[in-house]
């Protein structure tokens, strides 16, 4: 991918993320990257072109984190609520803006099926790495645990968005997450 592209990319999700969909323009996108006009139009030539290359994008920031918060090969149960801990503090924390580009572009997939079937895309993935490593950790049912451990942690993170001065104990996440595999 090229750096002026990223560039834009990044830039959007900064839009999204600070000011909802009605900011992203490809104009805002350029004056956001500091590129010069045209170049976000030049790589993205409709506004859904550019939604749908956000939607990617957020994807691969978000294997990339995956990886960096990756359990280990053989995985315990503490692994993972350090992993999910650690994935929930940085979503409601430094990736906050992230956080809230994806839950705008959320709002968007109600109306676009490209746009929900691209974020279904990135949801899949980080289900079936957590109904994985579940399965490893014993789970009579381990996609429908990761189903459910999904949705706890989407929970947190759009609380911690929302109402940041809310802190899920770690202690409550962890019998959430051997809740899972019972």
């Amino acid at each position: 991918m090229s750096r002026t592209r990223d560039r834009a990319l990044d830039a959007a999700i900064t839009l999204l993320g600070t000011g909802g969909v009605h900011a992203l323009t490809h104009g805002k996108v350029d004056a956001a990257a500091g590129l010069p006009k045209g170049s976000t139009s030049n790589h993205f030539r409709t506004r859904d072109a550019l939604i749908i290359g956000v939607v990617e994008r957020l994807e691969e920031l978000d294997r990339r984190d995956w990886a960096r918060t990756h359990t280990p090969d053989e995985p315990t149960v503490d692994h993972l609520i350090d992993a999910l801990a650690r994935f929930v503090g940085a979503a409601v924390t430094t990736d906050r803006i992230r956080t809230v580009a994806r839950y705008a572009l959320s709002v968007e997939a109600t109306h676009d099926p490209r746009i929900a079937a691209a974020l279904a895309r990135g949801a899949a993935a980080i289900q079936e790495w957590g109904g994985r490593i579940l399965d490893h950790l014993g789970a009579d049912d381990p996609q429908s645990a990761s189903r459910s451990l999904m949705a706890y942690v989407d929970g947190l993170i759009l609380r911690g968005v929302t109402r940041p001065e809310v802190l899920e104990p770690r202690e409550r996440m962890a019998a959430v997450v051997r809740a899972c595999l019972s």
